[in-house]
């Protein structure tokens, strides 16, 4: 009996899981048997049409006559396919959306994960030097949140002892009556 409850449980866990994911199931399915970003970004002609879940920082948003352009910085993705460790990347990659993204929503610093096709590759310049980018079709597009910074804790230098009410003395520790 014990065994059952705890399998319905991990059934429901999973399934709880699986629904917070911003990727489908289809598209991740399809996704498992791809490549590593590194191989992809070598020879990314190669694995055109793979599909890919990838995510990480944006760079910058452009605006073409027909689509969007997103540059993005890669990072590593979390169990919920949210960009993490933000402080390290495999390297950058463009993702081609067939709409208008507005740039100051999909602005610089914010967090995306993309699941699509590879469309191929695109060389532009990076200060000096000539950058290949993986260019990934979107399928399905997440926008993180960004996060909410908390105030900071409020400290009076001045103040000591218990709150108010359960102080019976003033504030230069004399009783109050």
């Amino acid at each position: 009996m014990v065994k059952i409850g705890t399998r319905v449980v991990f059934f429901f866990f999973l399934a709880a899981l699986a629904a917070c994911a911003p990727i489908s199931q289809d598209i991740r399915r399809q996704a498992d048997a791809s490549a590593p970003f590194l191989e992809i970004q070598k020879n990314p002609d190669k694995y055109r049409g793979e599909m890919v879940i990838w995510g990480g920082v944006i760079i910058e948003t452009t605006n073409l006559k027909e689509s969007t352009a997103i540059k993005v910085m890669q990072t590593a993705l979390d169990i919920q396919q949210r960009p993490t460790d933000l402080d390290s990347s495999q390297g950058r990659f463009i993702i081609r959306v067939d709409r208008f993204l507005d740039p100051d929503i999909f602005k610089k610093g914010r967090q995306v994960t993309v699941g699509g096709e590879i469309a191929g590759r695109e060389t532009q310049p990076i200060g000096e030097i000539q950058y290949t980018y993986p260019v990934v079709q979107a399928k399905e597009l997440k926008l993180w949140e960004q996060p909410v910074p908390y105030p900071p804790y409020y400290y009076d230098p001045w103040y000591w002892g218990p709150p108010y009410p359960w102080r019976p003395w003033g504030p230069w520790g004399r009783p109050y009556w």
